[in-house]
């Protein structure tokens, strides 16, 4: 039976092969100059934008510290519709700190203290993290220094409040939006209008 010519190049390789079929071969097994550039590229704006972010440890706790206080008005509003109870957030701007207590003189501090946990010892924040202001429109107007408190109420309305959180460099404002009773954070230091 006859051998077609293509079958024997077949059979015997590469060498066989046409000068067109090895170019291509060789061809597709690596990359191209603008392949690598566009990877180099892109792997330079990648560290551009990560790298500045690991830097900067006060900008992390900032944003942390913030995030933290979100979630402590959350659980307090959560806790004072569940609880039936009114409790206080005070600030103390002259120590940098911060604690939850019970507005109401009939709880039980003991379980109070358990139910709400460390948040009734307080947190300290550190250097460079700082409490600018707090104010409060309906109360005690923009507050610098001393202590002030937000009261929550078992009926899920809180005292309207802002609080202005900075690291030396960049602020954080925290607004209390009454519409749905969240903190919402805002980069930068800005001033919030509440309607009467």
């Amino acid at each position: 039976m006859p051998i077609s010519t293509t079958a024997r190049r077949e059979a015997h390789g590469t060498r066989q092969c046409g000068r067109g079929q090895q170019k291509g071969a060789l061809g597709s097994s690596g990359f191209t100059l603008i392949e690598l550039a566009l990877v180099l590229i892109i792997m330079t704006v990648v560290f551009a934008l990560l790298i500045p972010r690991l830097r900067d440890p006060g900008r992390t706790e900032l944003e942390a510290q913030s995030h933290r206080l979100a979630l402590t008005f959350r659980l307090l509003r959560s806790e004072a519709v569940l609880n039936g109870s009114a409790y206080r957030l005070n600030y103390d701007l002259d120590q940098q700190r911060y604690w939850v207590s019970a507005a109401d003189a009939s709880v039980d501090l003991a379980q109070f203290a358990h139910d709400i946990g460390s948040l009734a010892r307080g947190t300290k924040l550190e250097h460079p993290i700082s409490m600018m202001d707090v104010v409060l429109p309906t109360l005690a107007g923009k507050i610098a220094q001393g202590q002030v408190y937000t009261v929550f109420y078992p009926d899920g309305s809180v005292d309207p409040t802002v609080i202005h959180l900075g690291n030396g460099r960049e602020a954080y404002t925290l607004w209390l939006n009454p519409m749905n009773g969240r903190l919402n954070t805002d980069a930068g230091y800005r001033e919030v209008q509440y309607s009467e």
